[in-house]
């Protein structure tokens, strides 16, 4: 049976996702060619456009690699311009490439997906969990549970939501938890000055993207501590 060009995963298991492209990855390249062979995008990214999707399915795979994988999360918020492109390298008879379009739920991909079906493409369905939003975050520091809060607060961030965001709604909630009397007064000024301080971290020039994440980490464990 000959492998598809495009995987289409459908559903909201992210770990199992997580699985299924380790297995892609070590069929297609060894781990030390990864950097070379392995693109992500995000549909939702206002800077990706065709042009940027046409330059990584042009690239060849690196001495190796049988092929390279690029991966698009939040597949269903991609432009017209991204489906045709995506449309014209399905119809190719070969391609150097495997593309992994991740949709979270078919809603509103359904005509699209069948599209793509029709043109060959493989659909991979997970088991779909309720989402989860920035209140469960909160829920599980006040349960003393850190390990839980950080399997949150990474489900978040997976799902792109935004650092502020999630800050903001821990500011909120910190407030109602002393309102409603579950925080003592010292506990509570102690977790005010943790998010603050992790606000500045944010807001910070010197504080890459890429650290965001180690910055609300460090703050979810402080304040599990504290409540």
């Amino acid at each position: 049976m000959v492998e598809p060009r495009v995987f289409i995963f459908v559903g909201s298991d992210e770990l199992k996702k997580q699985e299924y492209l380790e297995s892609l990855q070590k069929k297609l390249f060894p781990p030390e060619l990864k950097e070379f062979n392995f693109t992500l995008f995000y549909g939702d990214d206002k800077q990706f456009g065709p042009q940027m999707l046409k330059e990584a399915l042009s690239c060849f795979p690196t001495e190796g690699a049988k092929k390279r994988l690029v991966v698009i999360k939040a597949a269903q918020k991609m432009n017209t311009g991204l489906l045709k492109c995506l449309t014209e390298e399905l119809r190719q008879s070969k391609s150097k490439n495997i593309i992994v379009l991740d949709v979270g739920e078919a809603k509103g991909f359904e005509e699209i997906l069948e599209e793509f079906t029709k043109l060959g493409a493989g659909v991979v369905r997970f088991k779909s969990e309720l989402p989860m939003n920035v209140f469960d975050l909160g829920r599980s520091i006040m349960a003393r549970k850190p390990d839980q809060a950080l399997k949150t607060l990474s489900k978040l961030l997976r799902y792109r939501e935004k650092s502020e965001k999630i800050l903001g709604a821990l500011f909120w909630q910190w407030e109602r938890f002393y309102t409603d009397k579950r925080l003592a007064e010292d506990l509570y000024k102690r977790g005010l000055k943790l998010m603050l301080d992790a606000d500045k971290r944010l807001k910070s020039s010197a504080s890459a993207y890429g650290r965001e994440s180690v910055i609300l980490e460090a703050l979810v464990v402080k304040l599990s501590c504290l409540a």
